[in-house]
Parts: structure tokens; C-alpha cells; sequence
């Protein structure tokens, strides 16, 4: 019991207890006749009581009523509460099985929401787009065409209309939808056209991709978006046309492509690496291994001393690589990395001597590479020298162990066993060098200049959310 209703129960005892003995005291009076006309008469008690109850009821009534309203009040606030907080955690719950690509419970969690909020943005726009990716197209055009009307300003509500009529097989009517946002909301424009190239992009559906790009430049022109990241995709696409004129054996025609490139920027290695290829395809092999060449006088990249090992490998000309690597290790100003190439190059060869000659004159100058003492240890063990191969594995393991995977993605950080031109974990280009962190030796000790990245997008396992 509190301390408040405590004391009112005693007041009020006191009370009835104070009435009792007053009446009881003065009940001759309360009795008397009390004349309110001449020929009207009361008992005292009852004017008293008619007084009392004329001034106290209404004022009684009044407080009564309002306590009550109070009351009816702070109980619906706290049921709001609670329904308010279920739903905010049903819709959490909801992106984050959104975010773990479970569909059919991200479906489930939403419906709950919106029962309680059938007109929220968010809620709708999630739905939708879960719906969608449930297989249930259908069902997501009827939420995005429902919320279309409650937001007739929204851009998202459209274009997630678009995405549903192609997931329906309805081409030409999401082609209208984008028409409309073009023309109803110009400022969102770009941000339209940049989703659709994206995800045209991670689909590596190229020509699509470069007619969307080709929107961007003719909306906004040239001059708008030079150097901006729309710039860098444009770059990207052109050499994706190039690839494809390479996979159609029109060689001729991608190396004029990748050509073009190099020349708007030398630095562009799967460019360089694919004139190469453009080249040999022609049967101008020497021109591919002195693109090669430049390539590596241009960047610094080991993944042309790398290419042109395996050309002159798969030609059945050792004798040429040598003589190669050797000229490139007389011309360059730091010659570490064509030197670890060609000790490499002479351990493939199984001319161990000559790779231990070429291996233990850069000694002094690696500081910390594991790969370079497993290849020693590995040369020692087939020259039967298991005391000095022991020692070399042990100062691999010591500098972290052997690397499993050589090259890595310069924008994420993804991994390859190979070389690629593109980084299929967030999209960009001329991002895949050898894994120099591993080594434990920068890639400016070792001679690499720093190249730009093209096209890179946020890597996210969700879909477009607005």
C-alpha cells in the first residue's frame, strides 16, 4: 500500500469519525426545523446535506472523471509504447534477415510491420523489394504501385516498379518507367542510370553496361563527369568492348581498343596485358612482348615479367625469356624484381645453379619475403642439401609462412590463386596485384608504381534497398 492512500483512508476515518461525533453532539439541531418558505420546513440535516452536496458533487464528479481520463490515458500510451517497440523490432529483425539474404522471413517479419504501419516509407519499400527477390514479382508490383500513390515525389517507388516489370519479362514498360524518371525527376537521373550500370556490371552483362554508360556521358556529357568516378567506368567499358572484340578473334580491332587506352592512361595493366594478347592473336609476337616490356617499364607490375615467362614457356623458348630478363635486369633501375622472376624462371627450368646463382645476389637486398626462402629451400632439397633446405623452410615459416594466394585485389583486398583484370568481389578494374603484404616488402621496394582503380563498388551482400 502506498504511503499516499495510506494517509487518505486515515483522513477519511477521521473524517467519519469527526461527522459521527458532531451529530451525535448536536442532534437537537440537526433535527430542528429550518423554515425555507412560510409554509415549507426541513430538518436542519437535510439543507446541511442539500448545501453540501450542491457545492461538492460537480466539483467531485469533475475531478473523478479527469483522474479517470488520466488513467484510460497512460494505459494506451504504454500499450502504444509496446506495440511501437514490437514493431521497430519486427522490422530490425527484418533487416537482418534482408542482410543475410533470407527473403521468405524478411517477407514474414514486414507483414507484421505493416499491419501496424500500412503506410510506412521504409516498410513498404523493403517489401517490395523482398517480395521480389522471393520469386514473387507479382506481389512487388502491387506494393510499389500502391505506394507510388501514397508518394507520388518518390523516385525509389518507380524505380523499384522498373526492377519489378523486369523481373516480370516487361522490358519495354520498365524502359517507359525509367523514360518517366528521366523526365519527372532529372536530378535523380544519374543516381537511375548509375544503379542500373552497376548491377549490369556485376551481372558482366558488358553491352548493357556500356549503353548505360553512354546515357550518363550523353546526359551529362563529357567535361561534366571528367575526373569522376563515372569517368573511371567509362574506362572499364572500353576495355570490356576490347575483351569482347579479343573473345570474337578480332584482334586487330581490340588491340586498337586497348591501344587507345594505354594512351588516355599508361598505366592501365589489363589493358597493357590484353594489347599483348590483341598482338599474338595476329601472330606479332614480338610486338606483344615489347607491349609487355613497356608495361613493366611503365608500372613496374611483376604480372608482365610473369606473362611474358609463360608466352616464351608456352612457345617452347626458354632460351628467349633468359635473354629477356636478363636485358630488362641490365636497363632497370631496380632490378630486385626481375631478378626473383628469372631465379624463379631458372627453378621451373630445374637449372637449380643457375637459380641459386640469381637468387643469392638479391639476398641482402630482401628483407622479408617467405616466398623467397621456400624457393631457396625448395632448390636446396633437389640439389640433396636437406641442412641448408631445412634452414630456408624455417626462415619461410618464421616470416609467416608460405602465402597460399599470390595476388590481391588493391581496392577490397580480395584474393586470387592468378592474376585478372577485374576483381570479381567489388567490381573494378586494374586492381590485382601480387600479394606484397604477405612479403612484407612494399611494393615501391620492390620497383611497382602505384596505378589507379577503376569501377570499384561497395561490396554488399544486399540488393538496392531505395
Amino acid at each position: 500500500m502506498r504511503v499516499r492512500t495510506y494517509l487518505g483512508i486515515l483522513l477519511g476515518l477521521l473524517v467519519v469519525v469527526s461527522a459521527a461525533i458532531l451529530t451525535q453532539l448536536n442532534k437537537d439541531l440537526l433535527l430542528a426545523s429550518f423554515r425555507i418558505t412560510r409554509d415549507t420546513e426541513v430538518p436542519f440535516y437535510a439543507l446541511l446535506l442539500g448545501v453540501f452536496l450542491t457545492a461538492f458533487l460537480p466539483t467531485a464528479t469533475l475531478l473523478l472523471v479527469q483522474s479517470v481520463r488520466r488513467d484510460l490515458e497512460v494505459r494506451r500510451n504504454r500499450r502504444g509504447a509496446r506495440e511501437i517497440d514490437s514493431l521497430d523490432r519486427a522490422f530490425q529483425r527484418a533487416v537482418d534477415a534482408q542482410t543475410d539474404g533470407q527473403w521468405a522471413k524478411a517477407v514474414e517479419e514486414l507483414e507484421v510491420v505493416l499491419k501496424g504501419r500500412p503506410n510506412e516509407f521504409g516498410a513498404l519499400l523493403r517489401y517490395g523489394l523482398c517480395l521480389r527477390q522471393a520469386d514473387r514479382p507479382g506481389e512487388a508490383l502491387e506494393v510499389h504501385r500502391r505506394a507510388a500513390v501514397l508518394f507520388p515525389q518518390s523516385v525509389a517507388f518507380l524505380y523499384q516498379m522498373a526492377l519489378d516489370y523486369e523481373a516480370l519479362g516487361e522490358e519495354e514498360v520498365a524502359e517507359e518507367l525509367y523514360s518517366r524518371i528521366a523526365r519527372e525527376h532529372p536530378h535523380a537521373s544519374l543516381q537511375v542510370l548509375s544503379r542500373r550500370r552497376d548491377r549490369a556490371l556485376e551481372g558482366e552483362r558488358w553491352r548493357s553496361a556500356a549503353s548505360l554508360q553512354r546515357q550518363i556521358e550523353e546526359l551529362f556529357g563529357k567535361s561534366a563527369i571528367a575526373g569522376t568516378s563515372q569517368e573511371r567506368y567509362e574506362l572499364g567499358l572500353r576495355y570490356q568492348q576490347g575483351v569482347r572484340r579479343l573473345e570474337e578473334d578480332r584482334g586487330d580491332e581490340a588491340a586498337e581498343i586497348f591501344q587507345g587506352l594505354l594512351d588516355d592512361e599508361p598505366r592501365f595493366i589489363p589493358a597493357a596485358i590484353m594489347l599483348g594478347e590483341a598482338k599474338i592473336l595476329v601472330e606479332r609476337e614480338a610486338e606483344a612482348v615489347a607491349a609487355w616490356l613497356h608495361g613493366y617499364e611503365t608500372s613496374g607490375s611483376p604480372t608482365f615479367l610473369r606473362r611474358i615467362e609463360d608466352h616464351f614457356i608456352e612457345k617452347a623458348q626458354p632460351e628467349q625469356a633468359i635473354e629477356t630478363f636478363w636485358s630488362l635486369i641490365g636497363t632497370a633501375d631496380n632490378d630486385l624484381l626481375p631478378r626473383f622472376v628469372l631465379g624463379r624462371f631458372y627453378y621451373r627450368l630445374e637449372m637449380h645453379s643457375e637459380a641459386l646463382k640469381v637468387l643469392r645476389s638479391i639476398e641482402g637486398r630482401v628483407v622479408s619475403s617467405p616466398t623467397y626462402h621456400y624457393l631457396l629451400a625448395r632448390i636446396y632439397e633437389r640439389q640433396q642439401d636437406p641442412d641448408r633446405a631445412l634452414e630456408e623452410y624455417l626462415a619461410a615459416a618464421q616470416q609467416a609462412g608460405v602465402p597460399e594466394r599470390e595476388y590481391a585485389c588493391l581496392a577490397c583486398g580480395g584474393h586470387y590463386p592468378d592474376w585478372r583484370a577485374r576483381c570479381e568481389r567489388c567490381g573494378s578494374w586494374n586492381s590485382i596485384e601480387m600479394d606484397f603484404h604477405e612479403e612484407r616488402m612494399s611494393p615501391a621496394e620492390l620497383g611497382v608504381q602505384e596505378a589507379p582503380v577503376w569501377g570499384a563498388y561497395p561490396v554488399t551482400s544486399t540488393s538496392e534497398s531505395s
